[in-house]
């Protein structure tokens, strides 16, 4: 088994980490974290090279309060050209204010290349509701905004200050042995612009496979109202990758 898995995980590339499922205060009490990473390089026919790692680290007091930060790196090549270059970071605290009433703060920071995104930064907050459990079981909406600066690797695009607003559902569903189905939806429409929004939704699907490692199948979909010139609005992705929880 352990052959099996070091085989594995050399030939499929490991996207990003994303945060897709909802975490609740005492759900795992006291640190933990996830880490992913991966080197695909090919020769031959097809001259290729991708790199990616991401590190999430969590702590929970288990009574009042849970916080969480992530980094990822994404780099590829193909041919000896560049195709992907990113990085995201972000840190969030939640706080309970009642039984199924949080309040949060984040603070967001990352880049992207190839949507000319040199630099954006976000720091916001606003509340999230736990929806009726009987009915709905992990069900959450949140609401809010944040304050954005964007800046451009294109001279074109100017810089950008702007308030969102931040609204989402997300909801997970735990089944058979540690696995579980999440799904995440944000809408962040800019303030007095309703034209200029960002939507995005992930669907993902995590299975415990051998004590904890994991493997996972992510849907994304994101569109942008008004991107940088020349980028398109919508992008689409399918990911599997493994997860190793500590």
């Amino acid at each position: 088994m352990k052959y099996l898995i070091i085989l594995v995980l050399s030939v499929i590339n490991l996207f990003a980490l994303v945060s897709i499922s909802p975490v609740q205060i005492g759900d795992k009490p006291g640190f933990s974290g996830v880490v992913k990473g991966s080197l695909n390089t090919k020769r031959g026919n097809t001259d290729s090279d991708n790199y990616t790692a991401g590190l999430k680290l969590s702590y929970d007091n288990n009574q009042s309060y849970l916080m969480w930060g992530e980094f990822n790196f994404s780099y590829g090549e193909v041919s000896g050209v560049k195709n992907t270059n990113s990085t995201f970071t972000h840190l969030r605290y939640i706080h309970k204010l009642e039984q199924d009433l949080d309040w949060e703060a984040f603070v967001q920071s990352q880049n992207n290349e190839f949507t000319n995104v040199a630099e954006r930064f976000l720091t916001g907050a606003g509340l999230r509701i736990h929806l009726d459990k009987e009915r709905y079981g992990n069900l959450y909406f949140g609401l809010g905004s944040f304050y954005e600066y964007l800046s451009y690797t294109t001279s074109v695009d100017p810089k950008e200050n702007n308030i969102r607003g931040n609204f989402y559902l997300a909801y997970k569903k735990e089944f058979a042995t540690d696995s579980q189905l999440s799904y995440v939806a944000y809408y962040q429409p800019k303030v007095g612009d309703i034209n200029d929004y960002i939507v995005s939704n992930a669907f993902e699907l995590k299975i415990l496979i051998y004590e904890k490692l994991y493997i996972s199948f992510l849907i994304s979909y994101n569109k942008d109202a008004k991107p940088a010139q020349d980028v398109k609005h919508v992008d689409f992705s399918q990911e599997t990758s493994f997860i190793y929880k500590f």
